[in-house]
C-alpha cells in the first residue's frame, strides 16, 4: 500500500487504538490507552507499531523480545496484531509484520513466534502468506480473581 507510514503509536493516538483493538475482540475503553502505552513503554523488550495513511490509522502490532535458557538467542513473539476491517487484504498486515520483523532481527532475534485464537482461520491464512509455519499447540491456564 503506497503511503503507508509506520510508526508507534502514541498516546493521542488513543481512539484509534481502543478502536483497532476492540475490533480484535478485546473491548477498551480510550481512557485506558494513555496509561496502557505508557506499561508498554516501560519494557524495553517491547515495540509497538501502527500503520497510518491519511491521518487514519490502519494496523496495529506488538511484539516482545524475551530470553531463555534454551537458546543464545532471544525469541521475537508476536503479541498483537489488528487490520482495521475495512482495510485487510491491502498489504497492511504485512507491512507491520516486516516492521516487527526488522525490530527484532536488528536485536538479535533469530526466529518470530506468533500465537492464534483455534476459531481465527483467517489469521492462520495471513501467517501461513507472510511465511510462518505452524509448529505447535498453546495452553492457557487463567487464575480466579
Amino acid at each position: 500500500m503506497s503511503d503507508l507510514v509506520i510508526r508507534a503509536p502514541r498516546a493521542d493516538d488513543a481512539e484509534s487504538l481502543a478502536r483497532l483493538v476492540t475490533q480484535l475482540g478485546y473491548p477498551a475503553a480510550t481512557d485506558d490507552i494513555p496509561a496502557r502505552l505508557e506499561r508498554f513503554y516501560a519494557d524495553a523488550g517491547a515495540r509497538a507499531f501502527v500503520a497510518e495513511k491519511d491521518d487514519a490509522l490502519l494496523g496495529l502490532i506488538t511484539i516482545h523480545l524475551r530470553h531463555t535458557l534454551n537458546h543464545e538467542a532471544p525469541i521475537a513473539q508476536i503479541t498483537l496484531l489488528v487490520v482495521d476491517e475495512t482495510h485487510r487484504t491491502a498489504g497492511v498486515g504485512r507491512a507491520l509484520v516486516e516492521a516487527a520483523e526488522g525490530w527484532a532481527h536488528v536485536r538479535g532475534a533469530k526466529r518470530v513466534a506468533v500465537t492464534t485464537a483455534l476459531d481465527r482461520a483467517v489469521a492462520h491464512s495471513f501467517y501461513e502468506k507472510v511465511g510462518f509455519r505452524h509448529t505447535g499447540r498453546r495452553y492457557a491456564k487463567d487464575f480466579s480473581l
